[in-house]
């Protein structure tokens, strides 16, 4: 009968400690940030397409803000495939030209806002979401 509870209290062990082990990507600054994108990012099409161009701009503000930190930060997929060296330096540089890249979008979808051009900052919006699914594919793990 020992053998049985042992037995047991070792698979459950086990299941706990992957499970706490696949956690720990949820646990990083850079998930934190990406869950205050989306967050913005949903408040933010909502305000373009209800044409409230003041509360997109400050939404916009806050989200260049949150991407320059993210800019800095290194993706848990880097981590988990144990990059170093060169190619760890050649992928974040890769990952910042994205973010780079998507605060260049934001920044020039801030300019449609302020023109009132609604059209422009439609197509902008979906840029965006071009951007964002770069970058999803290129260095978001499967936590």
């Amino acid at each position: 009968m020992l053998s049985k509870k042992v037995l047991v209290s070792g698979l459950l062990l086990s299941v706990s400690g992957l499970t706490f082990a696949n956690q720990s990507c949820d646990d990083t600054a850079l998930h934190e940030d990406m869950s205050t994108l989306k967050t913005e990012m949903k408040s933010l099409a909502f305000d373009v397409k209800k044409d409230n161009y003041a509360s997109a701009e400050e939404r916009i503000d806050t989200i260049i803000t949150v991407l320059r930190d993210a800019r800095e930060e290194t993706p848990y997929l880097f981590e988990e495939k144990g990059l170093s060296g060169d190619k760890l330096a050649a992928r974040q540089a890769d990952y910042q030209s994205v973010i780079d890249d998507t605060i260049a979008a934001f920044m020039a979808l801030d300019g449609a806002l302020e023109a009132k051009d609604g059209s422009k900052a439609k197509t902008m919006l979906g840029e965006i979401g071009n951007l964002r699914k770069k970058g999803h594919r290129a260095f978001k793990t499967d936590c």
